[in-house]
């Protein structure tokens, strides 16, 4: 075997009748998947609306620049509440796409739907656009493909929203409202067994882009439902080129540690926000010492995770959790900080 990503279809066959990659549930559609729900719709000749939550007044559960997407039949991806909104929503929505026009939307506080109560107690503003832009729609998810930062920016108020693709650090202007993008969170999983096939499954769910690097053939097979690329090892002291960009964590499940050195040394010179290894404390003093033999700088260092986790679990699924929640812990403050 080489070290080019093995093709998909040489990998082990899903059980019959189940798709590889299922449409996740309304309210597990990430922002991408409601682009493209809205996109799909509308090149299959259908009308879909875009809503997005443009203003918060108080404490509410989902951030500024949520959206959803709706089609014509009441269908939609994608998640601006609880539970609470959705369903208010999708029949606006409906209504703006039956008058072919975007509007305004006030829930909560000072709005005129009293029969809609948020439990937060606030108040929030959202746009339906009514006739989004396949072409932008499809710009906008060429530029998620190539993990490229971008913005989406449309007016508000004025029946028409012209949306458009901007730069992430566009200024919206009066008027306007600009909802901003960063490339998908992407894991690199190297190692074997059922670490990292829990991992991979668990991060599947949170909508990461999933790269699996092993020498091991079965836990490239078991991971092929969930990795988006799998990649094979054959020489422990020689790493493959792996995807290490600013937006992507690299955790090393391995229990054979040789074939951990040679990818932990390229990860800690490359971009990648996060780089974590399994193993005790005494596996991880000695793979310390390891490093620093072979050039690991105090920097380098510094920034390796291990044992990787937030807490020591020696249970599979429980350690997937642990370092999931790490790896998202360590973006999230990353993000509070820029």
């Amino acid at each position: 075997m080489s070290d080019a990503p093995i093709p998909r279809e040489s990998a082990k066959p899903l059980p019959e009748g189940r798709e590889a990659r299922p449409f996740p549930p309304p309210g597990l559609s990430d922002e991408y998947e409601v682009l493209s729900f809205a996109r799909n719709e509308l090149l299959s000749g259908r009308p879909a609306a875009l809503v997005t939550l443009t203003g918060l007044d108080g404490p509410f559960s989902r951030p500024l620049g949520a959206q959803i997407a709706v089609a014509a039949d009441g269908r939609f991806a994608g998640s601006i509440s609880g539970g609470c909104l959705e369903t208010a929503l999708v029949e606006e929505a409906c209504a703006a796409l039956a008058l072919g026009r975007d509007r305004e939307l006030r829930y909560g506080r000072g709005s005129p739907f009293l029969d809609v109560r948020l439990p937060c107690g606030g108040g929030v503003d959202l746009h339906v656009d009514a006739c989004p832009d396949p072409a932008v729609l499809t710009e906008a998810l060429d530029h998620a493909a190539a993990r490229r930062s971008f913005s989406l920016i449309f007016g508000i108020g004025a029946g028409s929203s012209a949306m458009r693709v901007g730069r992430s650090d566009e200024t919206a202007g009066p008027g306007r409202f600009r909802r901003s993008f960063a490339p998908r969170l992407r894991l690199v999983l190297a190692g074997r067994g059922w670490e990292i096939v829990a991992l991979a499954k668990l991060a599947r769910v949170g909508g990461c882009e999933i790269v699996v690097a092993s020498q091991e053939r079965a836990t490239l097979d078991y991971c092929a439902p969930y990795a988006d690329t799998l990649i094979a090892l054959t020489i422990p002291t020689q790493a493959p080129a792996l995807p290490l960009d600013a937006d992507t964590a690299l955790a090393c499940l391995f229990h054979e540690h040789e074939w951990e050195t040679a990818l932990l040394l390229d990860a800690l010179r490359s971009p990648a926000f996060y780089v974590g290894a399994l193993g005790s404390r005494q596996t991880h003093s000695r793979r310390l010492e390891t490093l620093r033999e072979l050039g690991a700088g105090p920097d380098d260092i510094e920034r390796l995770k291990g044992p990787i986790g937030l807490f020591a679990s020696r249970d599979p699924a429980v350690l997937a959790v642990s370092a999931l929640a790490e790896i998202l812990a360590v973006r999230t403050s990353r993000e509070a900080k820029s």
